[in-house]
């Protein structure tokens, strides 16, 4: 399940959320920009 977050309200919701309201809108303020949040993962990379 991917989480999104408002670029208005900063409010985090995930994908049933988003999709109870008609087009691609936050269903807290009905902004219409909508980032994707990305998982807090660490790639380690070996120094040469």
């Amino acid at each position: 399940m991917a989480k999104y977050r408002c670029g208005n309200c900063w409010r985090e919701f995930d994908d049933e959320q988003l999709r109870a309201l008609p087009g691609v809108r936050c269903p807290y303020c009905g902004y219409k920009i909508i980032y994707m949040v990305r998982k807090p993962t660490v790639k380690v990379v070996k120094a040469i």
